[in-house]
């Protein structure tokens, strides 16, 4: 038991079949990182550069984007003419933990 000749060949082409589908299943496009994320229009020709919007959806043809932007409305946008918002947190100063904590950290170094 355990060796290729115990397994019958059904079950044999419906593992195969099984890990040829999840290979092709990993092919994910931009479109689809970008669904549901906050994105801002960076096409200078476009009257809504800089605006952001959510999208809602992605189109058949895997790069038009169904975006909601805000004071617009919902519209239909390339891939190519946005780009996902990254929120970034200004650097504060430096974290302190405490009196105690500090002279334990500088006594190890």
């Amino acid at each position: 038991m355990g060796r290729a000749a115990d397994v019958p060949p059904l079950v044999v082409y419906y593992t195969k079949k099984i890990k040829k589908d999840m290979k092709e299943k990993t092919n994910i496009t931009e479109a689809q990182l970008l669904l549901n994320q906050q994105v801002v229009v960076t096409s200078h020709m476009s009257r809504f550069t800089g605006r952001t919007g959510i999208v809602n959806k992605i189109m058949a043809d895997g790069r038009t984007l169904d975006v909601d932007l805000k004071g617009v409305g919902d519209m239909f946008i390339d891939v190519s003419l946005v780009k996902e918002v990254h929120d970034t947190q200004p650097t504060k100063a430096k974290q302190s933990l405490g009196p105690i904590a500090n002279s334990v950290v500088k006594s190890t170094l």
